[in-house]
């Protein structure tokens, strides 16, 4: 298990699209990691709306989560 501290720099896997973020806390009991990233404004995730916002805040398991 990796430890990630709020405020570190990372790369999330989203929906198998790699992008930058920054740690906002990381669950210690289900392994997830909640982060806000930043969406390149091409990808269509096409989930909820046709874009996200250009900053999301998501959740992922922490094995998606690499040190950038």
């Amino acid at each position: 298990m990796t430890k990630f501290s709020p405020g570190d720099a990372v790369i999330v896997d989203f929906q198998g699209v790699e992008c930058e973020g920054i740690v906002i806390r990381q669950s210690s009991i289900t392994g997830f990691v909640m982060a806000r990233i930043v969406v390149d404004g091409e990808v269509d995730f096409g989930s909820i709306t046709p874009r996200m916002d250009p900053q999301s805040v998501v959740c992922v398991p922490e094995s998606r989560v690499r040190a950038a």
